[in-house]
């Protein structure tokens, strides 16, 4: 299972095509760069904070992951927009949780897995 790859391909009824990811890595919380900035310093931010992310925020991150037991579960579509849809759970219920919003999912139900907490829509970080 990996950030990087998707767990699991599902398609609802309708013709939505979601992306399943199961993992673990979380990186804290930043606040938003200024709307006035360009597309690209928006998406990555300046040099430094790229910079910061890369040398000290993965590095935690990483560290924090390897001592945790909760996992995050986020399904992706990107028809007709990006729409993103996550739940934290643990390493117990990973596989359940992975296989009911899999399956609500082809259904084409608002998946509400057991055993996880609903994080939101899009903006959950």
């Amino acid at each position: 299972m990996s950030v990087f790859r998707p767990s699991a391909r599902v398609t609802g009824p309708d013709g939505s095509e979601w992306e399943l990811y199961a993992y673990r890595f979380r990186l804290p919380r930043r606040r938003p760069l200024p709307a006035d900035l360009g597309a690209f310093r928006r998406r990555f931010g300046s040099t430094r904070a790229l910079l910061v992310r890369l040398l000290r925020d993965v590095p935690r991150a990483a560290l924090a992951a390897l001592g945790s037991d909760e996992w995050t579960i986020e399904a992706v579509t990107w028809t007709p927009h990006r729409t993103s849809l996550a739940w934290r759970t643990t390493r117990e219920y990973r596989g359940h949780v992975l296989a009911q919003v899999e399956g609500q999912l082809t259904r084409g139900e608002t998946p509400k897995p057991k055993h996880a907490r609903y994080l939101g829509t899009d903006g959950f970080y």
